[in-house]
C-alpha cells in the first residue's frame, strides 16, 4: 500500500488551501463526499468547511439540535441562506448576537408583525446582501390595507442595503405601491432586478398604479384605453421585471414600467386578466424601447396577431418565450423579419405553425442559439417548397438550393419534423419525396456543427405504397445495407450510406436512413429519441466513434434493445441512458 510522505501531504494541503480549487472540485461532488473530505486532515477540514456551509437550505433541519449547534460555530461561513415559509428566524440569534453576518443571498420566511423585528435585524446585520426575498403578509391585516406603516422597520432596513441588486417581493397580497416606491427610491443606486410575481387574486393591491406612473398615465374610459401626459417622476434603473402568475390590468403594467425606461427583461409568464389592446405593444415600446427578453408563456388570452404586434414593436428581442400560447405563422414571420438578433426562442406546444414559416425563420435568424419547438409539428415538404423557391417565385433544381439554414451557431434544437404530402401540390409531391425530405433534414442538421442538444420527433404521414411486395423487397434491402455497415471502419462512404427508398422509415436515426450524414456534429452531448427510433448496435457504435462528446441519450428503452444496453455497459458506461 502506497503512503504519502510529509512533503507530499504538505503539497496536497497547499493545493486544497486555495478556495478556487475547492470550489471547482465541489461542483462535481455531492454533499456526502465533501463531508468525507473534511475528515482527511485538519488542513482539508479547514479548506472544505466553507464549501459545506456556503449554501444552507433550512426547512426540516432548522430545529435539529446538531444543526443548531454547528450553526452557532460556523454561521459566519454561510453566504446563501434560504428559509422556508414558517422557519423561526429567531434561532439565528444567540445571546443577542446574529450568527450569520456575511450573507449575500437571503430568502426570508414570511414576515409577520410578530417576527418583523428579527427580520429587520438580520437584514441590517448583513449589509453586503445582493439578493433578498421578502413576503409581507399577516392574517390580522385585511387584504388591500396599506401595510407600509406596520412594516416600516423592515422597509427601512431594506432601504439601507447599498449593494442590493435583486429584490423579490413575491406573493405580497398587501404590499401597496407607495411602499414599493419607497423601497425603490432608497435602493436606487444598486437595484436592477425586481420580482412581483404570485399576486393572484381578484384585485391587485397596486390597483391601476396611477400614483406610480411617470410621464405617461395609462387610463381607461368608456371601454377604450389611452395615454395621458403627466408629470415626469424619478426613474429607477430596473433592468429585469418579473410579473409571473399575476392578475393585473394592462394599465397597471404600463404604469409600472413607465418608471423603468432601461428595462431589458420582462416576464409575464402565466399572468392573467391582462387583455392587451391593439395599441398596447406601441405603448409598451414607447415606455421601454430596450426590451430584449420577453416571456408571455402560458397566456391563453394572447392570439397570434397580438403576439405578432408585440414582436414588431420590440425589434431588439434576443430571447422570446411563448410556450403554450396561440403563437402561429404571423408571429414567426414577424420574428424572422424584425428580430434578426434573436438568440433564444421557445415556442414549444404551440399550434398552427406551417413548415414554410419555420424554414424562413431558420434562413433569416442567423444568431439563433436555441430553438425549442417541441410539440410543434412541422411539415418538411412545406419547408422544402420554401427552400427551393427561386427568386422569381418558381422552383429551382436541388443543386441550386436557396434556403440553407443560416443559424450555424445553433446549440440546442427540439422540434417535430413530419412529412405529409396531402398538403402539397402534385409537382411538389414528385419533387420532394419522403426520402428527399429525410435527406434534406439530415443535410441541414449536418451544417449545424455547434449543436450540443438535439431532440427530433415526427412521423411519416405520406400514403402507403400499393405494392406490398415492393415494400418487403425494399425493407430487405435496407436491412442488408444496415448489416453491411461497420461502425469501426474508417470508410467515410460506409458511415454515410443512405437509402433513397421512400419506404424507409422516417427520421429514425438509423444508419440506413442517413445517420452517417450527421458525423460533423462533434459537439453533440445530448440526444433525445422519439418512440419511433431505430437505434441498434451498429448505430450506437457509429455514435460512439463520431460523436466524442456524447454523454446522454434520452428515450432509449431496454425492452427490445437489450443488446444496445449491453454494448453501452461494456464499452461506454460513461454515457447516461435516460428512459424517462
Amino acid at each position: 500500500m502506497s503512503t504519502l510522505t510529509s512533503a507530499d501531504q504538505g503539497t496536497r494541503d497547499k493545493v486544497f488551501a486555495l478556495p478556487e480549487i475547492c470550489e471547482r472540485i465541489s461542483r462535481s461532488l455531492n454533499g456526502k463526499t465533501i463531508t468525507s473530505c473534511l475528515r482527511v486532515s485538519q488542513a482539508w477540514h479547514n479548506s472544505w468547511l466553507p464549501t459545506i456551509w456556503h449554501t444552507i437550505d433550512a426547512g426540516s433541519q432548522w430545529d435539529h439540535p446538531s444543526f443548531l449547534e454547528a450553526l452557532s460555530k460556523h454561521g459566519d461561513l454561510i453566504r446563501i441562506l434560504k428559509c422556508m415559509r414558517y422557519d423561526n428566524i429567531g434561532l439565528l440569534f444567540n445571546d443577542g448576537n446574529v450568527l450569520c453576518k456575511n450573507l449575500v443571498t437571503l430568502v426570508l420566511p414570511k414576515t409577520t408583525l410578530v417576527n418583523q423585528a428579527d427580520h429587520a435585524r438580520l437584514v441590517r446585520q448583513n449589509p453586503l446582501l445582493r439578493d433578498l426575498s421578502v413576503t409581507l403578509r399577516d392574517r390580522a391585516v385585511p387584504i388591500h390595507e396599506d401595510v407600509s406603516s406596520k412594516y416600516a422597520d423592515l422597509v427601512d432596513a431594506i432601504g439601507e442595503l447599498r449593494f442590493l441588486s435583486r429584490l423579490v417581493l413575491d406573493e405580497n397580497e398587501t404590499l401597496e405601491v407607495d411602499t414599493l416606491e419607497t423601497i425603490l427610491s432608497k435602493c436606487k443606486g444598486s437595484l436592477q432586478e425586481l420580482s412581483l410575481s404570485g399576486a393572484y387574486f381578484p384585485r391587485h393591491p397596486f390597483g391601476p398604479g396611477d400614483t406610480f406612473a411617470s410621464g405617461l398615465l395609462a387610463t381607461s374610459d368608456s371601454g377604450s384605453s389611452a395615454d395621458v401626459e403627466i408629470e415626469t417622476k424619478e426613474t429607477f434603473g430596473i433592468l429585469s421585471l418579473y410579473l409571473d402568475n399575476v392578475a393585473c390590468s394592462q394599465n397597471l403594467l404600463l404604469n409600472l414600467v413607465s418608471r423603468f425606461p432601461q428595462l431589458s427583461r420582462l416576464s409575464l409568464r402565466e399572468s392573467t386578466e391582462i387583455s392587451f389592446s391593439e395599441d398596447f405593444p406601441d405603448r409598451l415600446a414607447r415606455r421601454c424601447p430596450k426590451i430584449k427578453y420577453l416571456d408571455v408563456s402560458l397566456k391563453e388570452d394572447l392570439d397570434d396577431d397580438a403576439i405578432a404586434n408585440l414582436v414588431v414593436a420590440l425589434p431588439n428581442l434576443q430571447h422570446f418565450f411563448a410556450t403554450e400560447t396561440y403563437l402561429g405563422n404571423a408571429s414567426l414571420t414577424a420574428l424572422a423579419e424584425n428580430c434578426r438578433d434573436l438568440t433564444v426562442l421557445d415556442i414549444s406546444t404551440t399550434y398552427g405553425i406551417q413548415g414554410h414559416v419555420i424554414q424562413q425563420l431558420l434562413e433569416k435568424c442567423w444568431g439563433l442559439r436555441k430553438l425549442d419547438a417541441w410539440g410543434v409539428d412541422v411539415n418538411v415538404g412545406e419547408m422544402m417548397v420554401e427552400a427551393y423557391k427561386s427568386q422569381a417565385g418558381g422552383h429551382s433544381s436541388q443543386q441550386d438550393l436557396q434556403g440553407r439554414w443560416a443559424c450555424h451557431g445553433l446549440e440546442s434544437l427540439a422540434i417535430n419534423f413530419d412529412y405529409d404530402d396531402s398538403v402539397l401540390e402534385e409537382d411538389d409531391q414528385q419533387q420532394h419525396s419522403p426520402s428527399q425530405a429525410r435527406r434534406f433534414i439530415y443535410e441541414q442538421l449536418s451544417k449545424l456543427e455547434k449543436l450540443g442538444h438535439v431532440a427530433i420527433g415526427g412521423s411519416l404521414q405520406e400514403a402507403e405504397t400499393d405494392d406490398a411486395e415492393d415494400h418487403d423487397a425494399s425493407t430487405g434491402a435496407e436491412e442488408e445495407v444496415a448489416s453491411g455497415l461497420d461502425a469501426d471502419s474508417d470508410s467515410e462512404s460506409e458511415g454515410q450510406a443512405f437509402d433513397a427508398s421512400d419506404n424507409c422509415s422516417w427520421i429514425d436515426f438509423s444508419l440506413k436512413s442517413g445517420l452517417g450524414l450527421l458525423s460533423p456534429l462533434k459537439d453533440l452531448h445530448t440526444l433525445y429519441l422519439h418512440p419511433g427510433h431505430a437505434i441498434g448496435v451498429p448505430e450506437v457504435k457509429w455514435m460512439s466513434k463520431n460523436w466524442p462528446n456524447l454523454k446522454r441519450i434520452q428515450g432509449l428503452y431496454k425492452d427490445g434493445h437489450e443488446e444496445v444496453f449491453q454494448w453501452f455497459e461494456k464499452n461506454r458506461a460513461d454515457i447516461e441512458i435516460d428512459s424517462d
